[in-house]
């Protein structure tokens, strides 16, 4: 039974969100322009692909929202981070003060990663690793990919890249999470049938910009 608690956490955090869409995908508003098969089919309008790449960062905002509702948990310092003499962007970090676990998550929207990006994504992602072991010695690592656009696996149709993609990572000893596992691990009360709800209506509200 979700009780009163995790029902206004819940709620603040959609708000939050829906007010950061508002703001964030209103500015710098790209559209199709003549030379592209988009202008081509159905004349200006707002860029999809400019869309989805600035609302990638969407997953981050949320993700941190989520973190800070509960008090066991501390965000660390993210962003741009100098590893082995090169900046690395660090997507997500936190640490669980109870168990002593730091948490890092690669967050992805798309899993369909092209055959550059996900090599190149484990690379990166085992380079944060060793960086994290050597600078927080006390604390266990936990570390996966975050495909966060996808509430559980069994949404995934089989045989699609993304399933694929997943297994590469695991192949690699990198485990591929989605949006219900992370709830599960800040202890976040979101139902799957409304995760998807809220996403269509944030999709409304970007359309209506």
């Amino acid at each position: 039974m979700t009780n009163v608690n995790d029902t206004e956490r819940l709620k603040d955090v959609k708000n939050k969100g829906l007010l950061w869409v508002n703001t964030k995908m209103k500015q710098n508003k790209i559209h199709t322009q003549a030379g592209s098969i988009s202008y081509l089919l159905y004349g200006e309008k707002p860029s999809e692909q400019s869309i989805n790449i600035k609302f990638g960062h969407f997953g981050e905002f949320l993700s941190k929202e989520m973190i800070q509702c509960n008090q066991n948990l501390e965000l660390l310092p993210c962003g741009n981070t100098l590893i082995n003499k090169r900046l690395r962007d660090v997507d997500l970090i936190f640490i669980d003060k109870t168990k002593n676990v730091l948490y890092y998550r690669e967050l992805k929207a798309n899993i369909n990663l092209d055959t550059e990006k996900l090599p190149a994504t484990i690379i990166k992602c085992n380079e944060i690793v060793a960086f994290l072991k050597s600078k927080y010695e006390d604390y266990t690592i936990d570390y996966a990919i975050l495909n966060w656009s996808i509430y559980d696996r069994n949404n995934l149709t089989s045989g699609i890249s993304g399933i694929k993609n997943i297994k590469c990572f695991e192949k690699e000893g990198i485990k591929v999470e989605h949006f219900g596992d992370f709830c599960n691990i800040l202890g976040f009360v979101w139902s799957e049938e409304d995760f998807y709800s809220y996403f269509r209506d944030i999709g409304d509200s970007i359309k209506a910009l």
